[in-house]
């Protein structure tokens, strides 16, 4: 064997392809070693056959491929299904290549073949092992979104739900830092920057996320760097709505911050309420000498009762009992008591009313209470005068709608939010426990109290109660 032939047979037997040559109508002609262990057949048994590796089914298929290189067209590398000898099949990466005589005419074709029935199914497995993950995902109840440098790849539909987004879709490709404050971005990437290097899952971080709509809400947020087994690394974050959470928080403080205000009020309001009743009685002996400034003095005394009586409201609620009434009557003879001070300020009070205006069962007193407490402070936020408007309106016989706008100085908006909190007020001389007993009283009648308001443009008290019994 020359050194030609040696190098020829070395390239045939020692490669890890099987190698077929075969002429232009598919007929083998010379087969090597890894063939025979492909295929099961011996080069003797083949040679001479007309693609015997090919299934009946393609081989047509085939002679249509041998065609078009003679034709001139190439033709990249393909999988195709062969034919062992026993009959079963595998799946096999193939190259094929012309063969050329001298004079540059195709005489026979030359093809090499791999076995790739392990890979393909390995990445079979992986497909599914993806796919089992991401419905796993879809279907979390908690929101997931998966995201590679900084732009979302996927979200599952807890995720849609919690930002307001009707599809998936509308995710995908956006910046995940359009989700999070402005100001946040930077610690935003700082963070994910921390998680990447680490290789760990981060703990969970409250942070203000922002929906579809552009409304704010706090969440809190875990992430971890998933790479092992994947060619393609990603961030997955679990986000949690915190907006339920912090109001039951909230809840549990305000509680005990009335429970607090309730043992403080008793002990306060037995202390004071004795030597007041001596100083009223005092003042009034003063007054009857027509003493200096016992006018002030009996005013100043008036606030200091006024605010034990408060504090005793909370302290020790009296028992009261359901009643059907008239709202007509009761909103009528509040605001006839409430007229002198009115005119003090200067204020007139509009009343409309809808003609069916049902009876309901309250504890008449207290809903007078609030009446005047709510009248009260819109008359004084009106230092140089103005309009009250008061409307009592009938929703469907189910809901009354008492409603008193005035055109006062207003509250801005952090304000707003801390109205009816123990000890927050806007007045100079005010205690915070008025409005607090109001909405007590109103929740109480498993109704609701709401306040709109606005700097320099007035302020808008709602009363909802349920008209049932």
């Amino acid at each position: 064997m020359n050194l030609k032939e040696y190098l020829i047979d070395s390239f045939m037997n020692l490669t890890s392809d099987g190698i077929v040559i075969v002429d232009i109508n598919g007929t083998v002609l010379e087969v090597n070693k890894k063939f025979e262990e492909l295929h099961g057949w011996t080069r003797e048994e083949v040679i001479g056959q007309i693609l015997p590796m090919t299934p009946d089914d393609f081989k047509e298929d085939a002679l249509r491929l041998y065609q078009s290189l003679i034709n001139g067209e190439q033709v990249k590398d393909f999988e195709a299904l062969k034919l062992r000898k026993d009959g079963t099949t595998f799946i096999a990466s193939v190259s094929v290549s012309p063969l050329k005589d001298r004079d540059g005419n195709v005489v026979g074709f030359v093809g090499l073949e791999r076995d790739i029935s392990e890979k393909k199914r390995v990445e079979e497995e992986l497909f599914e092992s993806e796919k089992q993950y991401r419905r796993l995902l879809k279907l979390n109840p908690e929101p997931i979104v998966l995201h590679k440098d900084g732009l979302i790849l996927f979200v599952n539909d807890a995720c849609c739900k919690l930002f307001g987004e009707t599809s998936s879709d509308e995710f995908i490709g956006a910046s995940i830092y359009d989700y999070f404050c402005p100001t946040d971005k930077a610690v935003i990437i700082e963070r994910i920057e921390q998680i990447m290097q680490m290789d760990n899952y981060s703990d969970f971080v409250e942070r203000k996320m922002r929906k579809k709509d552009g409304t704010l809400f706090d969440a809190e947020i875990s992430s971890i760097y998933v790479h092992k087994n994947i060619g393609n690394p990603v961030m997955q974050s679990v986000i949690r709505d915190l907006t339920e959470r912090k109001k039951s928080e909230e809840a549990i403080i305000r509680s005990e911050k009335l429970s607090l205000i309730g043992q403080l009020a008793a002990g306060i309001a037995h202390d004071i309420r004795n030597p007041l009743t001596s100083l009223k009685g005092f003042v009034h002996l003063l007054k009857a000498k027509n003493a200096d400034y016992v006018d002030v003095m009996m005013e100043e005394l008036e606030h200091i009762n006024y605010v034990v009586n408060e504090f005793m409201t909370l302290a020790k609620p009296h028992l009261s009992y359901y009643l059907e009434s008239n709202p007509r009557e009761l909103v009528r003879s509040v605001i006839a008591f409430l007229q002198p001070h009115a005119h003090l300020y200067n204020v007139q009070i509009q009343m409309d009313m809808d003609q069916d205006i049902p009876s309901i069962y309250c504890i008449p007193d207290q809903i007078k209470q609030v009446l005047i407490n709510v009248l009260k402070n819109a008359i004084e936020s009106m230092g140089n005068g103005g309009l009250i408007q008061l409307s009592v309106r009938n929703v469907l016989d189910q809901r009354l709608i008492i409603c008193v706008e005035d055109q006062g100085v207003g509250i801005s908006e952090d304000k707003l939010t801390q109205l009816g909190e123990p000890f927050f007020t806007t007045k100079t001389n005010g205690t915070g426990l008025g409005l607090m007993v109001c909405k007590r009283i109103i929740h109480g009648h498993h109704g609701d109290l709401t306040i709109q308001s606005k700097i320099n443009h007035g302020t808008k008290v709602q009363i909802e109660l349920p008209i049932k019994k």
